[in-house]
């Protein structure tokens, strides 16, 4: 973005700032009169939505790094009933850890409440951003620009801060996305087959609570991760490494201590006892 769109920043409107802000930012055509109202100019019936944070702008007009995590994954808020539901619950990654908590329509904008999420350490960028996120969080963010979906393009959104940070979100495709059904038999959104690399043993962890955490990877060379839900199905024996074939459902509305993800075995596709 031109170095003299933000130095004009404080001679505009906030609106029309975030007009500019996603015209010079953005493909696809914006509307003649771009919409400034808390709702969108696309509204759609309710249902799971999903929207990837693309762009923060400090209040001073410089922008912020969105790093993503140690397999590409983007920071993603994952909202239960669409972001014009009056109200429903919101799950995702802030950067670092998952989330979970409450969310409700504002005569503004959006505001969260009730939030927890997993306690993992990570470096330093990923760690600040997070922690630049969930506070902004603590306070309604006022909805300052919006755009249709345009061809490839999902509908997009600027919140601004209590501190004057402008996030950009983009409505994304994928588990969560608008329109998918629950499974009343799970209770779970979609299901996708992986294959996972479990390791021998368990190691303590930090969530709500503390707890007794899976070390698992998508491959045999890639960093270990934590996985701190269940793996259901799985009569797990500790000192011997698993390779799985499993099925990840999105649960709609997780409880504050249990994760958005569910993970039901499928296969063992192999078992090796450590040495």
């Amino acid at each position: 973005m031109p170095n003299r769109l933000f130095a004009r920043a404080a001679a505009i409107t906030t609106a029309s700032l975030a007009a500019a802000f996603i015209t010079a930012c953005t493909t696809g055509p914006m509307p003649d009169n771009p919409s400034a109202s808390p709702a969108l100019n696309e509204t759609r019936s309710g249902g799971p939505s999903r929207w990837e944070l693309v762009r923060w702008q400090r209040a001073e007009g410089t922008l912020r790094d969105i790093p993503r995590g140690d397999n590409g994954e983007p920071i993603v808020f994952n909202f239960s009933d669409g972001i014009d539901s009056p109200q429903g619950t919101v799950s995702g990654t802030s950067g670092c850890n998952r989330f979970t908590g409450g969310y409700g329509k504002t005569d503004t904008g959006i505001r969260f409440d009730r939030m927890a999420g997993t306690r993992m350490a990570c470096p330093g960028m990923r760690m600040e951003v997070e922690q630049a996120l969930l506070k902004a969080m603590t306070s309604p963010l006022t909805t300052v620009g919006t755009q249709p979906s345009s061809g490839s393009t999902g509908r997009q959104i600027i919140w601004k801060t209590a501190a004057g940070d402008l996030l950009q979100f983009v409505e994304r495709e994928g588990v969560g996305r608008r329109g998918d059904k629950v499974d009343p038999a799970t209770g779970s959104i979609g299901g996708r087959e992986r294959i996972l690399y479990i390791d021998s043993q368990r190691v303590e962890c930090t969530g709500v609570g503390k707890l007794r955490c899976y070390r698992w990877r998508e491959s045999a060379d890639a960093p270990w991760q934590l996985w701190y839900g269940p793996i259901e199905g799985l009569d797990f024996e500790p000192g011997v490494t698993y390779k799985l074939r499993v099925k990840e459902y999105q649960v709609p509305n997780p409880p504050a201590d249990a994760p958005a993800i569910r993970w039901q075995l499928l296969e063992v596709v192999e078992r090796q006892r450590g040495k």
